[in-house]
């Protein structure tokens, strides 16, 4: 059951980013919903600055210094397989990144009016990278999705109060690191040795040698 429920989670996410790209290359599609979606703007120097202390949560070098760290923090094994492990979180982060680059590349969706921004930015707007990586570091470094969730959420609450993103935007952002996260799980559980499998005798159990063994 937990296996098919990530199984839901992925697709959830990465079709529902993939849908949301298609539409997002016709602005009338989603103007209606983007303009009916309004986070109130910084007026004041100290809300300006705590929204940008929270959008910094995803760029990315907190992103991948976080996710380093965490690979860094792993013992050191003395297998390939061991090797691969404590890396994979950080391979996982970079790898999720590059796609959500291709993608924005491919869209090719435009800002919102540059009148109002209270941040810079970098590339085209949809998917939200600052939303996605938050969310996709901060489960790789946890392990914990109710927390991925919800640094994704605030990530993507303050890229629209600085205006340089579209509320789709950061919808397909967030569902692009949620179903990424969902579906890196699977691969790891996929590709996990079965070491219950190699041994006749259950886990916690003690062998016992049989009668006749030489001694």
């Amino acid at each position: 059951m937990p296996e098919l429920m990530s199984w839901g989670r992925a697709a959830t996410g990465l079709l529902g980013a993939a849908l949301l790209s298609v539409a997002a290359r016709h602005e009338k599609v989603l103007a209606p919903l983007d303009r009916g979606i309004r986070v109130p703007a910084p007026y004041t120097e100290l809300s300006r600055r705590a929204w940008q202390a929270v959008t910094v949560l995803g760029s990315r070098p907190v992103a991948y210094t976080a996710a380093a760290t965490r690979c860094l923090r792993c013992p050191k094994g003395r297998t390939r397989r061991s090797a691969l492990d404590r890396w994979l979180p950080l391979a996982v982060l970079a790898a999720g990144d590059v796609t959500r680059t291709a993608i924005c590349r491919a869209v090719g969706r435009q800002r919102p009016p540059q009148a109002g921004r209270f941040a810079s930015f970098h590339g085209a707007s949809y998917p939200s990278r600052h939303t996605a990586t938050a969310l996709l570091a901060t489960g790789l470094v946890t392990g914990s999705r109710t927390a991925a969730c919800g640094v994704g959420c605030a990530v993507g609450l303050s890229r629209l109060a600085l205006r340089v993103h579209w509320p789709t935007d950061v919808l397909g952002g967030w569902l692009f690191g949620y179903g990424w996260l969902a579906a890196a799980r699977i691969a790891r559980t996929a590709t996990a040795p079965d070491l219950t499998a190699r041994s006749p005798h259950p886990p916690g159990a003690r062998h016992r040698p049989p009668a006749d063994a030489v001694r």
